[in-house]
Formats: structure tokens, sequence, C-alpha cells
């Protein structure tokens, strides 16, 4: 019965998030809940992260410009 009640245990990250590379206790640099090996990995995925949001952003702008148009 004690098996059924546990928590479920979360994974530690072990890879950075955006060059894969494993992460060292001693150089790991911590933003917006995940751990990067430096900032310049962080900075890599913010600016992936910006680039999706301004193609969707377009995307919805040109569906609804289309359906305005009709």
């Amino acid at each position: 019965m004690a098996e059924a009640t546990q928590a479920p245990v979360v994974e530690e990250v072990k890879n950075c998030p955006a060059c894969k590379k494993p992460l060292k206790k001693a150089r790991r640099f911590y933003r917006n809940g995940a751990y990067y090996c430096n900032n310049n990995c962080f900075k890599k995925v913010q600016a992936t992260a910006k680039e999706a949001a301004n193609e969707a952003a377009g995307k919805a702008a040109e569906n609804s410009s289309k359906t305005s148009q009709a």
C-alpha cells in the first residue's frame, strides 16, 4: 500500500536544453526554470522561442485577414 501513495519522482535535468551537453554541477546556469551550460545557450533558447512566437503571430494574422476578406 505504501507504494501506491508515493509521489512521482521528478527526473533531474542532466543535459543542456540548447546544446545537449552534459551539465556539470559546478558549472550550471539557471534561468526561467531550466539549467543551461552557459549564458549563450540560454540566449539561443530565448531567441528560438521568440522566433517561433513571431511566426505563430504572423500566421494568425494572415488567417484572420483572409477570413475578414471573404
